[in-house]
């Protein structure tokens, strides 16, 4: 085994032995593959997303860690660094800033840090990284209302992983032998139509099946990035979207 396979194997352990964060949900029989982990990312407290569930891909390249992965948004989502037509997300640690002492694990929590500090100023989505730089208010309703109608509803999620844990020590099925099931609203991904999405209890964290993503090229700036946690922020004054 040659040292990059051996350390992709260790991070990807580690990645799944301890909880990474609260808000970030690992699939709970492991990843489809060493090079591909699906999961969920729930919305940060006090953000524009935090009534949201999205699927999140990380695509991991052989040349891992000499290389970073990549990560996708499999759910559509309102934000400056999420490209529109493929998912990606533009951040500086996947991209200039890249370390090979960074592992899967701090990928992830930068990933989450991103809904919480966006940075509009090197956007994937122009009208996004616009609208936060000339009206913070208007993009924080712009955001909740993209929530509510592509993400899956945080609370529905985290009922079903409540389920999931329950019917792991009980027989959580009804008369029939069935598993109660969860209906979210709604969910829509670039290319494909609207569908009613149903969370099997026993399944919700199992890994969901990965949908082939194009890659775009950027770097975002990780300076002067406005809070989205923070009610009171004030929107910069309008300058153009640099895209790099």
């Amino acid at each position: 085994m040659t040292s990059s396979a051996a350390r992709l194997r260790n991070d990807v352990a580690n990645l799944f032995k301890t909880s990474c964060h609260p808000d970030i949900v690992l699939p709970s029989d492991g990843p489809q593959d060493l090079t591909t982990i699906t999961l969920h990312l729930l919305g940060p407290a006090s953000t524009p997303y935090s009534e949201g569930a999205w699927k999140l891909t990380l695509k991991i390249p052989v040349e891992y860690p000499n290389s970073p992965p990549k990560a996708y948004f499999e759910t559509k989502i309102f934000h400056p660094n999420v490209a529109v037509s493929t998912g990606e997300v533009c951040v500086d640690t996947l991209k200039r800033d890249w370390s090979p002492n960074v592992d899967l694990r701090h990928v992830l929590l930068v990933v989450r840090c991103l809904l919480i500090e966006p940075n509009p100023e090197s956007a994937l989505n122009e009208e996004a990284g616009k609208l936060l730089l000339e009206n913070f208010a208007d993009f924080e309703r712009m955001a909740r209302l993209m929530t509510s109608v592509h993400a899956l509803k945080r609370s529905a999620f985290a009922s079903a992983i409540a389920s999931a844990e329950f019917s792991s020590s009980t027989d959580n099925t009804d008369e029939n032998g069935n598993t109660p099931t969860i209906y979210s609203d709604s969910e829509t991904d670039s290319g494909r139509s609207s569908t009613t999405n149903v969370l099997d209890a026993k399944n919700v964290l199992r890994p969901l099946e990965h949908t082939q993503r194009g890659s775009s090229a950027a770097t975002p700036s990780s300076q002067s990035k406005p809070s989205l946690k923070s009610k009171d922020a004030k929107p910069k004054k309008k300058v153009g979207i640099k895209r790099l």
